[in-house]
């Protein structure tokens, strides 16, 4: 849907997880529409956030799927099976594991936030986990184009207050107290959790 709902905002990340798991082993290859909003098929762009189908706004500007791709590039080559529709479980060459867990409603719901509780081997041994998590307030700009109020034509300092809003956040490190990690999610959150042996 070219909606600003959809493509310019935080949905775009558990949509792009879930659709992921369910594909998984049907195909080799997916592949995004465009990678910047700015193309000639709908014509001249006239604000930066009008439901283009790219990753980047205008002005370069990373929209929350941006910072989702990079999230999701970050799994590991072999995906190891799990009984959640909101989880892919993954883990890398180096024996580290690489877990996407998504908050994931329809654009017209309100949602709510969803409490994730995952539970480890006693042989992965962790003590904490790396935690970086895209929604409405990180990873993406509109809080900020929205704060500014929606400017068509946004100023160079606007529109650097807009490229730092919608730069990847720094991930958190949590504890892993006896085998098993808890965190909760905003509506439309998609989260990496990264743990070392």
């Amino acid at each position: 849907m070219n909606e600003p709902v959809v493509t310019d905002t935080a949905f775009m990340g558990p949509w792009l997880a879930d659709t992921i798991r369910q594909c998984d082993g049907l195909t080799a290859m997916m592949s995004y529409w465009t990678f910047s909003d700015v193309f000639e098929e709908q014509g001249v762009v006239k604000t930066p956030f009008y439901g283009g189908f790219g990753l980047l706004a205008e002005h370069g500007i990373a929209k929350a799927a941006f910072n989702d791709f990079v999230l999701l590039h970050r799994l590991g080559d072999t995906r190891l099976d799990v009984g959640s529709d909101s989880a892919l479980v993954t883990r890398r060459k180096d024996g580290s594991l690489a877990i996407a867990v998504w908050n994931l409603f329809l654009p017209e719901e309100k949602g709510a936030p969803k409490k994730f509780t995952l539970h480890f081997a006693k042989s992965l041994a962790a003590k904490s986990a790396r935690i970086t998590i895209v929604d409405a307030l990180h990873g993406s700009p509109l809080a900020a184009f929205e704060k500014m109020g929606r400017p068509a034509f946004p100023s160079r300092e606007q529109i650097a207050e807009l490229r730092k809003a919608g730069a990847m956040p720094q991930p958190k490190t949590l504890p892993v107290s006896q085998d098993s990690l808890s965190l909760t999610l905003e509506p439309h959150a998609l989260a990496l959790i990264e743990l070392s042996r």
